[in-house]
């Protein structure tokens, strides 16, 4: 059922979910196909009278009301939301069996319309799996057209070159449904990513780092806010270029996201001030992460060959902050960082949340 179910392993994780989440929000055509397929199991049972439709007719409501449960179940594994959907194209599948048999031929054309109605919603809604889908389809195609081959064997021959037609041309529509949906998930994904990174670096911008701190705040998480800016950046800008400049920024983003990843976030707020978010810590672990970033910083960089370039490094940081906006932790920060910086830079300021006026050095 996995395998059928697959929708391809060489997608990148999120692209697969968004795919997958498919199944489970697109309810419409999953209605539409069982109203269909129970409508059509209700007329051949009143045409013939075979108590068998009826009960194919019950089946298809309760089989509906099985899989419109199991796509509430969104965490759950997703084999039997395939699975039920395998039963009812063999459900549809015996309905056209039995129909084309009875020799009825206004049924046999109604049933046939019916059939491809329900093969257009299934590549409509399932192409992001396509041996899923292929598999409903051929059960539905194949039941009408090996039933009727075996009553009128006369039309064999049409009917094997009809249904070669018939398979490719669903799996180029099914496979130009899936292209054009991947491309439009990894462009939105890409527009998105983009949103929320600074080009230069690649680290998180503000609105990155905003999204961030609101998730923790809706976990309840206590966060630690440290604002960084660069000593001496300047003179280096000057000195040897923008281009030499935007090297050492970009090197500066890859030692933050060394010295704070994965427990914290890092952010080019722009120029040469960063920020960086972490979870709660207290007065110690934020000095000791607080030093960590000044000597990273500190060590010499390698703009190009036999030209070296130094910078510093001063820090404000504010702890705890519990129900405060990522503003006021900023205003906080900031004046920590002043202080820093009028008290010989190069340092870590810590402006603890029970004092909020007496910052005090590290």
């Amino acid at each position: 059922m996995r395998w059928l179910g697959e929708i391809g392993p060489n997608l990148p994780a999120d692209v697969q979910a968004r795919l997958r989440a498919d199944f489970y929000v697109s309810k419409g055509p999953l209605v539409t196909g069982a109203v269909n397929t129970t409508v059509v199991a209700l007329v051949a049972y009143y045409r013939s009278g075979n108590v068998i439709f009826a009960a194919l007719a019950m089946a298809d409501v309760m089989l509906l009301a099985l899989r419109l449960m199991l796509l509430k179940r969104v965490t759950a594994p997703s084999d039997p939301v395939f699975a039920t959907g395998l039963l009812w194209a063999c459900l549809q599948g015996g309905t056209i069996i039995l129909v084309v048999a009875s020799s009825d031929m206004a049924m046999s054309f109604f049933i046939l319309a019916s059939g491809f109605a329900a093969i257009g919603g299934i590549i409509g809604r399932n192409f992001a799996a396509p041996r899923y889908a292929m598999t409903q389809v051929l059960v539905i195609d194949l039941s009408y057209k090996i039933t009727f081959s075996i009553l009128h064997p006369e039309f064999l021959p049409l009917i094997l070159v009809q249904s070669g037609v018939f398979f490719l041309m669903n799996q180029a529509v099914m496979r130009q449904h899936r292209l054009a949906s991947i491309q439009a998930i990894t462009a939105e994904r890409e527009s998105r990513r983009q949103s929320v990174t600074d080009p230069l670096t690649g680290l998180v911008n503000r609105r990155g780092l905003e999204e961030t701190f609101d998730a923790l705040s809706k976990a309840g998480v206590e966060r630690t806010l440290f604002y960084l800016d660069l000593d001496g950046f300047k003179q280096v800008n000057d000195r040897l270029g923008h281009a030499a400049g935007d090297m050492l920024l970009r090197e500066v983003g890859r030692r933050l996201r060394d010295v704070v990843e994965p427990d914290g976030v890092a952010c080019r707020l722009g120029g040469d001030e960063f920020l960086i978010l972490t979870g709660a810590l207290d007065a110690g672990a934020a000095s000791a992460l607080g030093a960590g970033m000044i000597a990273a910083i500190a060590k010499p960089y390698d703009i190009e060959p036999g030209v070296l370039a130094n910078v510093g490094v001063s820090l404000g940081a504010v702890m705890g902050g519990s129900g405060q906006g990522l503003g006021e932790l900023m205003m906080r920060a900031d004046r920590a960082l002043y202080v820093a910086k009028a008290s010989g830079k190069g340092r870590c300021i810590l402006h603890c949340d029970a004092d909020a006026s007496m910052p005090q050095a590290a």
